[in-house]
């Protein structure tokens, strides 16, 4: 095939990984197109919770097996070539005896990486890899920080007034942005593993954290909460409302003895208290995160207080910043978004999130900023 047809293929493998972002558990979200004689014959994408994978789901498609005989397998990330809670796919594509492989990229799992490519190749399978890696790597962005870096892909949320506050004096936030923003906030929960919020949103705001968008409310992330003690009165709605979904309190190692720690746990067998390392009397980010990727979340979208988003900033610990602010101003004695970061020479502020798009929701502004490493 020549480069623009297989750049045809890659681009569907590419769109239907899209389709199932978010819904994959802590598994990367994989396109696959199985082609023959320039046909496309079947298509898979990585099911729910992440599995089956999308090559078995697309070879599952077709009940007379002996078509897949020289056949083009498009697929957006390298196959599996480990044993894991599935047999590898490697084996399946083998067995069916494709002819050729064309991948995105590489896996950056080290169970895998490489070694899927490696086995196919040996098999007598003709391989290429590199046809819209890095579209394949942005969509699973938050799988690979996960596997390079040993830690969550971070985005950032911020709502606010035109003059950077977060609620007014007495705490009044509901609501600053418009209904439209508030649904594409629902909309970022859907996509994120977790969502993160400090002990004082919960409570003052006393917010529930769920998908409230008719249709995602399946896909609500887990609860996260990092706080220096655990005397919560267990009504707040981040326990009461769909209990069913886990709930993890990030907290010191001094909060193991605290008599609603069992409390806590009873509500829900799935929720989960990580003890965390604590400098200057605050918990340690870096290590929280890292504790939070050993139990496979791989991305996580933080709601605020103003405390907690200041600490991930002053840390350098936000991969994605997402700035949504209403055309109203509160003035000087509402609550700021960002706290003292303790910046006394302009060379020193943070600078280092490139926007990437923006856009008008209805009277309010979205902007979207990456990280630049």
């Amino acid at each position: 095939m020549t480069q623009q047809i297989d750049e045809k293929f890659i681009n569907l493998a590419l769109n239907l990984s899209r389709k199932n972002l978010g819904i994959t558990d802590e598994n990367p979200v994989v396109g696959c197109v199985i082609v023959k004689d320039n046909i496309i014959i079947s298509t898979g994408v990585t099911a729910k919770n992440g599995r089956p994978h999308a090559e078995i789901e697309a070879i599952n498609k077709i009940i007379d097996k002996n078509i897949l005989v020289g056949a083009t397998l498009f697929v957006s990330l390298e196959p599996c070539s480990h044993f894991g809670k599935t047999p590898p796919c490697v084996d399946e594509i083998i067995k069916n005896k494709f002819s050729r492989v064309v991948i995105c990229t590489i896996d950056p799992d080290e169970r895998v990486r490489g070694k899927g490519v490696e086995i196919l190749q040996k098999s007598g399978i003709k391989v290429e890899v590199g046809i819209g890696a890095k579209e394949a790597q942005n969509i699973n962005r938050a799988f690979f920080k996960a596997k390079l870096e040993n830690k969550p892909f971070v985005t950032l949320k911020i709502a606010t007034s035109l003059d950077g506050k977060i609620a007014t004096k007495n705490f009044q936030s509901k609501w600053i942005t418009c209904e439209n923003s508030r649904k594409f906030g629902n909309f970022l929960r859907s996509k994120n593993q977790a969502i993160l919020v400090g002990a004082n949103t919960v409570r003052i705001d006393n917010p529930s954290l769920d998908c409230r968008i008719s249709g995602l409310e399946e896909f609500s992330p887990k609860k996260i909460i990092i706080c220096k003690n655990l005397d919560f009165t267990f009504a707040e709605n981040i326990f009461t409302k769909n209990p069913q979904i886990a709930t993890i309190i990030l907290c010191p190692e001094s909060q193991n003895n605290h008599p609603n720690l069992a409390k806590f746990l009873q509500i829900n067998p799935q929720n989960l208290v990580i003890f965390c390392e604590v400098i200057n009397e605050k918990i340690d980010l870096e290590n929280a995160l890292k504790k939070l990727n050993e139990i496979g979340i791989n991305s996580i979208l933080i709601e605020g207080g103003s405390s907690i988003i200041t600490q991930f900033l002053q840390n350098n610990l936000v991969d994605e910043l997402i700035w949504i602010q209403a055309g109203i101003i509160i003035g000087n004695d509402g609550l700021e978004a960002v706290g003292k970061l303790g910046i006394t020479n302009l060379n020193d502020a943070i600078n280092n999130f490139k926007l990437q798009k923006f856009w008008n929701c209805e009277n309010d502004l979205i902007r979207i900023y990456q990280k630049i490493f």
